[in-house]
């Protein structure tokens, strides 16, 4: 039997491996980018975080407003802290020229506009109007003849006089209403 000449040659001799270091071109490009993108993100997100946290702290206080009216039970206050939230609010995401002067129906309209909610014009929204400040008469600032009126003495054509009355204050409404403005307002 004749020998393998195969037998004769000497194992292959493999090259050393690859290193780590240093990378490719194509490594250091992509490092930079993710470097990049990691440090743009974070400056994106912490901006977004700094910039809503008014809307956070208003919406804390809207909740604190809340948990108030249900020991209190007084609805017109409710609507007076609602509003003077809701002017904070406007007064720090927006110029103090453009919100400070504003009341009744055209700060309605204001955060109306600025929200897109249409219900700051209906009910409960109203609440928040010049209605809140109208007096209501009580039985002993009304004068006698309007507390009774006799039959007799009223023409048929004159009506009974009526009471004004309280704005009606639909208090769960009106605070969903705050908070929904307080998130979506554009600022």
């Amino acid at each position: 039997m004749t020998p393998n000449p195969l037998d004769q040659l000497r194992p292959n001799h493999l090259p050393d491996p690859v290193s780590f270091w240093p990378p490719a071109p194509g490594w250091w490009l992509s490092a930079v980018l993710v470097i990049v993108v990691i440090t743009l993100t974070t400056w994106l997100v912490t901006r977004s975080i700094r910039r809503n946290r008014y809307r956070r702290q208003a919406r804390k206080q809207a909740h604190i407003i809340f948990s108030a009216y249900r020991n209190h039970q007084n609805s017109l206050q409710f609507a007076n802290d609602c509003n003077r939230l809701l002017k904070q609010t406007a007064l720090h995401a927006y110029p103090a020229e453009q919100v400070a002067p504003l009341h009744g129906d055209r700060w309605l309209d204001f955060l109306s506009r600025k929200s897109g909610i249409r219900a700051f014009n209906e009910q409960p929204g109203e609440a928040l109007g010049d209605t809140r400040f109208q007096k209501v008469p009580t039985a002993k600032e009304m004068p006698m003849a309007q507390k009774m009126p006799m039959a007799k003495e009223m023409p048929i054509a004159q009506e009974m006089p009526t009471e004004k009355k309280s704005p009606e204050v639909d208090v769960n409404q009106l605070h969903k209403l705050t908070v929904r403005w307080i998130r979506k307002h554009h600022a």
